[in-house]
Formats: C-alpha cells, structure tokens, sequence
C-alpha cells in the first residue's frame, strides 16, 4: 500500500484521455448517481477547503473495465471515489472516457453546471444552480468557466464591462478564489491486494453513509472471474428490465443466480441464499455459469409474464422485492409444475408478514433451502408458510386503514383487478398498472381517487384519519382522479354517467342514499365488507390455485 498527493488538476487530467489517462473504472463499479445539488455542496466545499476524503485505488493486473473503452491494464482502478471524480469532470467539462453515450454526456453537463454570484462578499460567495434568472445574470457565472479560464484578467474585464459598478480587483480576486479549487489537494490510497481483498475492503467502506452490500461484493467477483458479463449481460438486462416497468435492484438478480449456481455446481448441490457460502470456483466455471444466468433470466421473465396477467406491470406496486428471490427459485426448480397462483398467495402472505424486513439473510436462506429439499411444488409451499404467523384473510377492519399501507393498497388493488373493473370516464379501458412507456393497458397510469374527495369531506368537518380510508379509495386514470376531485360522488357519477356495472367492479355501493356525506360513516362500513369479501374470495382462489 502507498498514497500520493495530487490536486484536483492532475486528477482530472488522468480521465479524459484513454490512452493517456491513468484512472479508470473497474466493471463492478455502479454508475455516476450524484444529484446537480450534491455536487453543488461539493463544489462549495473544495471552495471552502473542507476535507472531501480520500480516494481509493487499485494497482493491478485487473482488466475488465465498465466501459469497452480503456482495457490498459497499467490503469489505476477508482474502487472509492467514484461521484467525486466524476463530479470533478463535470465541475471541468472534461467528459472521463469511461462515459461512453456523448448526448447523455452534454445533457449531464448542462444540468450539473454550477454556478457562482461573484456579486456578494470574498468570504461568502453563494453557489447555485442554472435556472432561468441566474442564466440572465452577469453575477452568476459558470465555475466550469473559471476553472478552465487561464486569463482571469480578461474574464474580470469582461464582467465590469456587464455590471459597470463593480471593482475590478474585487472581481478578480473572487474569481481567482474559484480557480484555485485547482490546486486544492486530494490524498490517495493505492492499493495492490487480490481483488477478493479488494471487494473486502469496498464492503468496509462508508462513503456519505451509504453501506456497500454483500451483492456488490458478490459483483466485482464476477466481474473479475466472468470479464465482460456486468458490462455486456447485466447491466443491458437490468435496463431492458427498467424500460419494460421492473426497476429491479441488481442484488435481486444477483442473488438469484447465486442460488442457481449453487444448487447447479455439483451433482446434489445445496442451493443456498448466502453469496459468502458460495465457493469462488464456482463463478469461473463458464459452462455452469452461463447456464445458471440463463435459468435466471428464464425465472424472471416467466415471473413477470404472470404477475402482468394480474395487472401487476410494474414492480412499482409491491411493497417489497426480496420476495420475488422464491418466486424466481420456485419457478426455475418445479418448470411445468410450477403454480403461479399458489406461489402467488404465498408471496402475498409472506410480503404481508414482512418476512424478509429484518435479518433478510438467515430468513431467506432458510427458505431457499425449504425449497431445495422439497420433493414437490406443493410442499415448497406449505414449507414456506409455516414459518409465517399473518392471516390469510382480511377483515373489514383491514380495509378502514389508511390507504398508505403499501400492503393494503396493493390487495386493494389486485382485488379490484381481479374483477376485470375499468374506468370511469374512458369506460372501455381496463385497469391496469404501468409505469413504462409500452402500449399494454395503453399506458394506463393508476391513482388513488377518494371516493368522497377530501375537499368535500373536510368542507364537512369529517375527521382527516376517516377521509384515506382503503374503503374510500378507487383505482381510476390520472384524468378521472383530476376532474373528479372536487365534486360529490352523485355529481360527478351523473355528470360522467358512470354507469352501475363500473360502481360495482370497485364494489362501490350502489345505494345513492350512501353517496351522501351525512353517510359517510356508513358507506366506510358497507363498502369496507365487501372490500374484505371480495379480497378473501380472492386468496381463497390463489391458494386452490386453480387454473
């Protein structure tokens, strides 16, 4: 181990030149995710000379970098310090030749351009943001500008000449303030241990609070024994995944195909949910590997195909995803004799239950391993239940909730689903649930439409914990919700001639007498059964899992 001290110019020369730069990024690396307001603060900090920390290096033969860019393996691989050197060739405009989209390049800077008032003390200077105003103003100006502007004299000059009554000296001497962000001082770490260490030492990190997880770890492994797979296979399939509505963390992924390679390394292998028990050889055996990625990938795809049968488009709408780990695994192990509905009636209990909320590893391990020893798709499923102590089934009660349990609000969803229930102003459209800019649903995007809106109800004096009841809230479009939101329920029904067969899909009362504000309370109770009956019936299909 070594360190060295260089300024933040050397730095940023070392990054936008493939062949002469010497910083790259290794492939396990996670892309740039700073916020314009983030690297803001930290512009203002090298301004104000606050320690920023250390960065953290890697000397090594190693050679599977993120970008197909830059395979020298003479390269100093950024393990620790990634945002802020990135930040620092946004702060320059120096695009690091690791960012290989140019468009996504300038768009990034124009966003991430800080600026500078030039127009407040020395020892004060604000820093912001572009917005309309400061674009127009001759007292904001670029720090990217500054920092790239060797005559500071000319630039001085240029802004006397905008804003006549300002001093010259004065102008100058804050100018140069911001350009010696140059010269401000960054300490490294160079390190040369194997990269198990490597990833070890990642893990350890603390860096603004964010923790590095085990399937990170688990990540720059495969990265160094499968060169090319997060930068070619995973992160291309992490973004179609996106594209397609299931923003899925890559642990979710990651851990899944652990559990495949385990169970698929050696005649009789244990399947096991915990990426440490997995020995390392496993990963470089390219056969093995390729075909436990490919059950994976055909686990996930199924999965998902089912959940959009149920309305379930996007991954958006379940509270929890660790629970989709089983599913994936009851999928890829029992194929053809794999039950959907079953699995499905599990999952619900299980996120219910929240069982992977606490110690996730021990939970989920053990319940891989329930599966793994099962004869039958059958016993999987009663051996992941036992463990669970929620109910299966759902009171009135349940549903006089408030509509932000994201637990109850899916149930009520799904339910609602079930029932093949469609809009109230485009009265031909199903509901549906997708985020992602596919035509399934024509882009149907829910919301949470309050029966009784709450304008109405608080020009009522109902009590506010009553107004976001489960049992006050239907799924319709963003349009429905906008034009209904401050009407009577008789007004906008009739206005928009909603028809009974649309009330009784959301198993609204049809009883106009309920559709009072004076019956508020009873239409809670009503509407609250039949929510709770409906919602029973439902489970009690999934759990016979009949086709």
């Amino acid at each position: 181990m070594k360190d060295q001290r260089l300024n933040v110019g050397d730095i940023v020369s070392n990054i936008d030149n493939a062949i002469l730069g010497k910083l790259n990024i290794p492939e396990f690396q996670r892309k740039f995710v700073w916020t314009p307001e983030k690297v803001k603060k930290f512009v203002e900090s090298l301004w104000r000379e606050y320690p920023i920390g250390i960065v953290l290096l890697w000397e090594s033969a190693y050679n599977s970098p993120r970008s197909a860019m830059g395979g020298d393996d003479q390269k100093l691989w950024i393990v620790d310090g990634q945002q802020r050197i990135t930040s620092l060739a946004l702060m320059f405009g120096k695009k690091p030749y690791w960012w290989e989209d140019a468009s996504n390049w300038n768009e990034t800077l124009a966003k991430y351009d800080v600026l500078v008032n030039i127009s407040l003390d020395k020892d004060r200077l604000e820093f912001g943001l572009p917005n309309p105003v400061r674009k127009n103003s001759p007292e904001w100006v670029s720090v990217r500008k500054v920092l790239n502007e060797d005559n500071l004299s000319q630039l001085a000059q240029s802004i006397c000449e905008k804003i006549p009554s300002t001093d010259f000296a004065s102008i100058h001497e804050k100018l140069d303030s911001v350009r010696r962000i140059r010269d401000f001082p960054i300490f490294e770490i160079i390190i040369n241990h194997e990269l198990e260490d490597v990833a070890e030492i990642f893990s350890r990190l603390n860096t603004a609070g964010t923790k590095i997880r085990e399937s990170d770890i688990i990540i720059a492994l495969v990265a160094s024994k499968q060169k090319g797979w997060v930068r070619e296979e995973l992160d291309p399939y992490l973004r179609d995944l996106e594209e397609k509505g299931h923003d899925l963390d890559p642990g979710i992924l990651i851990r899944s195909l652990g559990i495949m390679i385990s169970g698929d390394k050696e005649p009789g292998g244990k399947m096991t949910a915990r990426l440490r028990d997995i020995p390392q050889n496993s990963w470089e055996d390219s056969v093995n590997f390729k075909e436990s990625w490919k059950k994976t990938k055909d686990a996930v795809a199924f999965v998902i195909r089912d959940f959009a049968c149920i309305g379930v488009l996007s991954a958006d709408l379940l509270p929890a995803h660790n629970v989709l780990i089983p599913m994936f695994v009851l999928r890829a192990k029992f194929q053809d004799n794999f039950n959907f509905k079953k699995a499905l009636h599990w999952f619900l209990v299980a996120t219910r239950d929240g069982r992977y909320s606490g110690s996730t590893i021990s939970e989920l391990d053990h319940d891989i391993r329930s599966i793994d020893s099962s004869t039958s798709f059958d016993a999987a499923i009663e051996a992941l239940l036992s463990p669970l102590r929620v109910p299966h089934e759902f009171s009135e009660e349940d549903f006089r909730k408030d509509y932000g349990d994201e637990f109850m609000r899916m149930m009520l969803y799904l339910t609602i689903f079930d029932r093949k229930a469609h809009d109230w102003i485009n009265q031909d459209i199903r509901i549906g649930y997708d985020r992602s800019d596919n035509l399934l649903n024509e882009g149907f995007k829910p919301e949470w439409h309050h029966f009784f809106p709450k304008k109405i109800l608080k020009e009522e004096g109902v009590d506010e914990t009553k107004m976001n009841a489960l049992a006050n809230i239907v799924v319709l479009n963003e349009r429905a919700n906008r034009r209904f939101t401050s009407k009577k329920p008789s007004e906008y029904l009739h206005e928009y001639r909603v028809s009974e067969e649309r009330l009784i899909e959301q198993l609204v009362p049809t009883f106009g007498e309920l559709w009072e504000v004076s019956n508020f309370d009873k239409f809670l109770v009503e509407r609250a059964r039949k929510l709770a009956d409906s919602a029973n019936a439902f489970m009690r299909n999934l759990r016979a899992g009949a086709t």
